[in-house]
């Protein structure tokens, strides 16, 4: 009987100890990277016209004479280990080569898809995919600035991913954009500043690439 009785609390005690060490190594283990995680990021690059947009056809269109200024803010969620959901609001300016004072700006905003490859390195390669909508305005300096409708844009691209700390994420990625705005209307506004009887429409697809570093801050 007695035996019994120090058997009882001897288990008891080695039970404490066994839950508190499984709780200590819970507690210290080594947390996820990404999973559970929300990014707020921040890019800046050089845009690339392609296509139609490039050409010199039409006055405004991506007839760059010098590299287009490239900037984009983005929020996302990792729900995934490895993969996240996120929103882009990615702007670019474009100059005329033949009319310094002729912008074109784009102003895009999307959701987006991003999956990380895990790897056994530090730098870890993605890629993403995303749509939404764009809008081509037109502005001309001291003159007039006529906003096109929006259209449906489509952009896809991928990068590398480097977190140097578990908090800060630097990035470098190629994004190529894809905008349906040949027939988007510029408006009556446009319509009677040019003398027309409809309103004009941009005229061409808005496709370009958009090389871009970024910061990315991670919470929690």
């Amino acid at each position: 009987m007695t035996a019994a009785r120090n058997f009882v609390p001897g288990i008891a005690m080695v039970a404490v100890v066994l839950l508190a060490r499984d709780a200590h190594a819970v507690r210290f283990a080594t947390r996820p990277l990404l999973w559970h995680r929300t990014a707020v990021s921040g890019y800046y690059g050089e845009g690339l016209p392609v296509g139609n947009f490039e050409s010199n056809d039409v006055p405004g269109d991506g007839n760059q004479a010098e590299g287009p200024v490239d900037w984009a803010v983005e929020v996302e969620h990792f729900a995934g280990r490895t993969w996240s959901i996120g929103f882009s609001t990615a702007h670019t300016t474009y100059l005329d080569k033949t009319d310094p004072t002729l912008e074109t700006n784009l102003s895009t905003y999307s959701g987006f898809f991003r999956v990380v490859v895990p790897t056994a390195t530090a730098i870890r390669p993605y890629f993403r995919a995303g749509m939404g909508a764009v809008q081509v305005e037109f502005e001309q300096d001291g003159a007039y600035r006529f906003d096109a409708d929006y259209s449906f844009s489509f952009q896809a691209g991928a990068g590398l991913l480097w977190l140097p700390m578990r908090w800060l994420g630097l990035n470098a990625q190629a994004l190529y954009y894809l905008g349906s705005t040949e027939d988007a209307s510029l408006g009556w506004e446009a319509a009677d500043y040019f003398g027309l009887d409809v309103p004009p429409v941009v005229g061409f697809d808005v496709q370009y690439f958009a090389f871009a570093v970024g910061v990315s801050f991670l919470f929690p």
